[in-house]
Formats: structure tokens, sequence, C-alpha cells
């Protein structure tokens, strides 16, 4: 394809979190800002997602890819509803078009997939809730193999490199394009810290704990992680907790009570009130519903 070496080097992937869902036919997730990347692999029933306005029916064995930035809202279609959810960031923007859809060309839905690319989800999903030492190593080349994959499946992205979108400009032209790709800062002390946080959900944390472990004062670090994430460390760390929150009540029979207290929420009706804003549904309905 004559892909320019320096869109490669201005581009990295840096992966945030991933984890399996399952829900029922009201699921309903109310139109939000999306501050990172989404890779969701739908590998049971369907569902409506409406990105920017436009709407995709999403069935079984299909991947919608939502970009950072956009707005989205999604809608239940089906008695149950089961995907695998990928979030990350990516380090470049193309003219601050979505790159990866942009010049990469892949679609809002891929309809035609194989066992191949869901092995990919699922390895990203198996490293992250394990205990293997080299877990973020593989999942970061488990989520490239994903997007590379999503590239090859449109023909449109293999063109002559005559119909490239870089095709008409030369050599010094594609360096000052480059050169006024937004690079989004990320700062690999922050990566460092969200890793962490992945690694260690049900940890409590502080701005002093993870200014220490970023080592740099609170200001920087709050700064840097809105700069990197999209979100502040405390709304990160709500996220992060929320989805923690609902594998345990999969995987678990601790009360709602024991498991809001395990991740830091001695309130539980508001930890109660944040998991519907998460979720749609109160975390006692969740846990019926995944077992019905």
């Amino acid at each position: 394809m004559g892909v320019p070496q320096p869109l490669y080097s201005a581009m990295r992937f840096n992966f945030l979190y991933v984890d399996r869902y399952i829900f029922h036919r009201d699921w309903y997730y109310p139109e939000s800002s999306i501050p990172y990347c989404l890779l969701r692999y739908m590998t049971r029933g369907s569902a409506l997602f409406i990105i920017d306005g436009k709407e995709y029916q999403i069935r079984e064995n299909e991947i919608a890819y939502i970009p950072e930035g956009c707005r989205l809202e999604c809608h239940g279609l089906s008695d149950e509803i089961e995907f695998i959810s990928i979030r990350f960031n990516v380090t470049a923007q193309l003219d601050n078009n979505d790159f990866l859809a942009e010049f990469f060309r892949i679609p809002p839905v891929t309809r035609k997939t194989d066992e191949t690319v869901l092995s990919y989800f699922w390895e990203v999903y198996r490293n992250a809730t394990g205990n293997n030492s080299g877990k973020l190593f593989r999942i970061r080349g488990n989520l490239e193999l994903i997007i590379a994959y999503l590239v090859e499946q449109d023909p449109e992205a293999v063109k002559e490199e005559s119909q490239h979108p870089l095709a008409d400009l030369t050599l010094s032209g594609i360096r000052e394009r480059i050169s006024h790709t937004t690079l989004i800062k990320r700062d690999p002390r922050i990566q460092a810290v969200v890793d962490y946080l992945v690694a260690h959900p049900t940890e409590h944390y502080n701005t002093e704990r993870l200014s220490d472990m970023a080592q740099m004062s609170p200001s920087t670090l709050r700064r840097l992680f809105k700069e990197h994430t999209g979100k502040s460390p405390g709304e990160f760390i709500s996220d992060l907790r929320m989805v923690t929150a609902a594998r345990l009540l999969l995987i678990s029979n601790e009360r709602i009570s024991a498991v809001a207290y395990e991740l830091g929420y001695s309130d539980q009706n508001y930890f109660n009130r944040l998991f519907k804003k998460t979720f749609g549904v109160s975390p006692g309905r969740y846990r019926k519903q995944s077992r019905e």
C-alpha cells in the first residue's frame, strides 16, 4: 500500500482496558462522549449502536469500531447480548481526523469475521484477567493483530499507491503533512500508572500515591492523565471499578455490599447509583439477568 514510514513512526496504540459484558434486551447505554477508542466483538445476540447519530445494528460475530471523541448510544435488541470490549487510545491523529478510519479505512462495523480475530479478542481478555508476567506485552501484541485484521478486511484499504490518500503528495509534502499531524500527548509515566491500575483495580488509590508512582506533582499528574486517557484519575478509577464490579457480580456469589466495600465504596447506595449510571441497571438486576 506504500504507507509512508513517518505515519507508522507517529502512531502508537495504548491499551487501557478490556472486559466481557453480558446484558439483556432492556440494556440501554445513554448517549455519551467516548474519550478513547473502542473495539467491540459481539459474541452473542445483537444491539443497536448509534455512533455520532448514525445507527448500526451489530450482530453476532461482528465488530464495532468506535473512535475516540465520538458520541455513542446503545440499545439491546435481543434477549441476550454479550460482547468483548477493548478500550485503547492512539498517539496520533491525521489532520485532526480519526486516524484509523480516515487513513486505514477501518469501518464502523466489520460484518464478516472468522475465528482468527475472535481468538485475538479472547487473548486480550484472558491476559488482562490473568497473572502472566508478560501479559501487557501479549495484550498490546494482540490489540495490534486485531487492528491489522480489520485493516486487511477492507478491499478499499489495499489500493494501488496511485489511489492512496497521500499519493498525490511529494516526499516533502508528506513530511509537511506529518509535521501537522496532531500528536496526542501520551506520557510513558502515565501509561505505567494506567497499566498498574488495570492490573490492580481493587486497590485503594489517592492522588499522593498516584503522584509517587508517576514521580510527578499532583497537578502535573492530573493534567497529563486527562490528556492521556480523556478522564481525570478519579473518573478513570471509578470507571475501572465499575467494570470490575460487574465481573465480580458475574463470577462470585458475594453480597453486593461486600463487592462495593472491596472496591472502596462504604456507601452501597452510592455504589448502586454509579453502577446503574454505567450499565443502565442496578447491580442486583445485572447479576440476576446474567444468570437467567
